[in-house]
């Protein structure tokens, strides 16, 4: 199994019923007393986020009639019940590979061979040290392009790879030093090639990432200015190690790291209400609003509210769990703004109903349309999230209405999928 197999898998979410003042998470048991919990109200990073189902999988074919021929296997453990929805999303997350890469190729899957489209699947395996593969159909090249230094049992087995030939299709491999991700998007930016970096720079650069934090990456050629932007952090650690990057010079160039507040998207939202940026917003009451989110607690935020004339921020909350936290807040003046905390004991006890009115008439739909394939629901007084085992005309239809006045929005994962078909191939479903 590989490295992106296993860490999407490993991806889980707890079962049950969930209400919190903010977000409300209702997910079902699974059939037969299993206590595995579903993996299905997080999309986790590397997992496939396309609305088409990886591989050849239809939106409408149920388990038993995806891609794979497989025999159906009774009396499985839950062990090797896992073991199995593993090998299943293997087998998407590879062809999914070879689709996106004819896609940039601007190639159709009937233009490759399918011998070399098999072959193609054998060293998605090896992506960890692999940066792309690129199509040359006029001379029936497969180019791949790796890192050894990254890991040296892959450079082993992928270096068999080279000069392999699969029917008229030729397998080349072109080594090259690793070189991060973010280094090559500065690069594009700045409209730099590789080799105008210093190779001292790119290597500093791999050591400056650790730091964390990091949002964005510049290049400045003409200046020689490496710019990091990077969030203000609690952390003295954090901090140290920014200070020490701060103003370092390394083969004639300068690193220059530039920290911000990070602005929260509902703070963003009440910004763009009141016509104002971020920079309008002195960093001071930024700061004082971090603290607010994160320390004070002053029950579930509703909104935000500017008024940049009056110098005002206005904090709307649901409830009021502790009441020394609101006094704290209440009236409290940053750089000349004064914050304002309004809690309506009526707009609580009508949210308050209204949840619990969601969380009914949620379960209730789910159970009165079993064709939508509902596995979870996740909601926000803004949201929800719906999320299914399989992806079909009749939720998709669902996507971007209205419900419960909020927006609906339809999420799928292949994990989920890949365990139920592993479920109904050992006739547990």
């Amino acid at each position: 199994m590989t490295k992106p197999v296993a860490r999407i898998i490993a991806a889980v979410v707890a079962i049950g019923v969930v209400c919190c003042a903010g977000a409300l998470i209702v997910a079902v048991h699974l059939p037969d007393g299993d206590t595995r919990p579903e993996i299905g109200n997080v999309t986790p990073e590397g997992s496939p986020t396309e609305s088409n189902p990886p591989g050849n999988i239809s939106r409408n074919e149920t388990p038993n009639e995806g891609s794979e021929e497989v025999p159906e296997v009774k009396n499985m453990t839950s062990k090797e019940v896992w073991e199995r929805a593993q090998e299943i999303y293997a087998s998407w997350y590879k062809s999914q590979t070879v689709e996106r890469v004819l896609k940039e190729a601007n190639m159709t899957p009937e233009e490759l061979p399918g011998d070399v489209t098999e072959e193609l699947k054998n060293t998605v395996q090896f992506e960890d040290i692999i940066r792309t593969w690129e199509f040359d159909p006029q001379n029936k090249q497969v180019v791949i392009y790796a890192s050894p230094a990254l890991n040296e049992e892959h450079e082993k087995e992928l270096s068999v790879v080279q000069g392999r030939r699969v029917g008229d299709w030729t397998f080349t491999i072109i080594w090259e030093p690793y070189v991060p991700s973010f280094v090559r998007r500065a690069l594009d930016a700045a409209n730099m090639t590789l080799d105008e970096l210093p190779d001292e720079v790119k290597e500093e650069m791999g050591k400056t990432v650790q730091i964390g934090g990091v949002r964005k990456w510049e290049l400045d050629p003409q200046n020689n200015r490496v710019i990091v932007y990077t969030y203000f952090s609690r952390d003295a650690k954090h901090e140290q190690e920014v200070q020490a990057v701060q103003g370092r010079e390394i083969a004639g160039w300068t690193f220059n790291v530039v920290q911000e507040h990070h602005i929260r998207e509902d703070v963003r939202q009440a910004l763009d209400a009141a016509n104002m940026t971020a920079d309008e917003l002195p960093d001071e009451v930024k700061e004082e609003m971090e603290n607010i989110v994160q320390s004070a607690d002053i029950g579930s935020i509703r909104k935000w509210e500017f008024d940049p004339q009056n110098k005002q921020a206005t904090i709307s909350v649901f409830f009021v769990p502790k009441r020394n936290d609101v006094d704290a807040v209440q009236g409290k003046q940053v750089a000349g703004w004064t914050f304002t905390v309004v809690h309506n004991l009526e707009d609580e006890r009508a949210y308050e109903k209204e949840r619990e009115q969601v969380v009914a008439e949620l379960l209730r739909f789910q159970k009165d349309h079993p064709e939508l394939q509902i596995s979870s629901f996740a909601t926000s007084p803004t949201q929800i999230d719906v999320w299914v085992r399989n992806l079909t005309p009749e939720n998709e239809a669902l996507n971007g209405t209205t419900m419960h006045n909020r927006t609906v929005l339809i999420q799928w994962s292949p994990v989920d999928y890949a365990l139920r078909m592993a479920r109904e191939e050992a006739g547990w479903m």
